[in-house]
C-alpha cells in the first residue's frame, strides 16, 4: 500500500477501536485494533525498489 493509504487505514482502525470502546462493542474494538496493527505492519515493511521489482 502507499503511505497515504497506510495512514488512512491506521486512522480508520483507531476510530473503530475508539467507537467500539465508547459504545461497548468489543467486536468493533477488536476489529479496529486489528486494522490499526495491519496498517502499522504495512508501514514497517521495507518497500521494494525498482531494481528489485525487475529481478
Amino acid at each position: 500500500m502507499g503511505r497515504a493509504k497506510d495512514i488512512k487505514q491506521l486512522i480508520i482502525g483507531k476510530a473503530k477501536q475508539a467507537a467500539g470502546e465508547i459504545i461497548g462493542d468489543q467486536a468493533l474494538h477488536d476489529d479496529g485494533k486489528a486494522d490499526a496493527a495491519r496498517s502499522r505492519d504495512e508501514q514497517d515493511r521495507p518497500k521494494r525498489t525498482q531494481s528489485a521489482q525487475k529481478a
